[in-house]
């Protein structure tokens, strides 16, 4: 068994979602990866260029967003799949 998949398997669960952002994983660039109810709001400093948020409440083409602004200003656009 790899290390990888014996820390997956015996993971603690982070908090269930809600307005305030949960963060994920945190670099030293910022957020990278991140999930909640609201989807952060645009010009929002912290989240790294590419960051993904997870929008637990999305539905049809708002479940999953990438931060395309700055790590100093964020503008989170959702992804679709054409």
């Amino acid at each position: 068994m790899s290390v990888e998949s014996f820390r997956h398997e015996n993971m603690i669960p982070s908090p269930a979602a809600s307005a305030t952002v949960v963060v994920m994983w945190r670099t030293e660039d910022g957020i990278l990866q991140a999930y909640g109810n609201t989807v952060p709001t645009d010009a929002t400093a912290g989240y790294a260029i590419g960051c993904l948020f997870h929008h637990t409440d999305g539905g049809d083409a708002t479940a999953l967003y990438v931060n395309e602004g700055t790590a100093a200003s964020c503008d989170f656009n959702a992804i679709t799949v054409a």
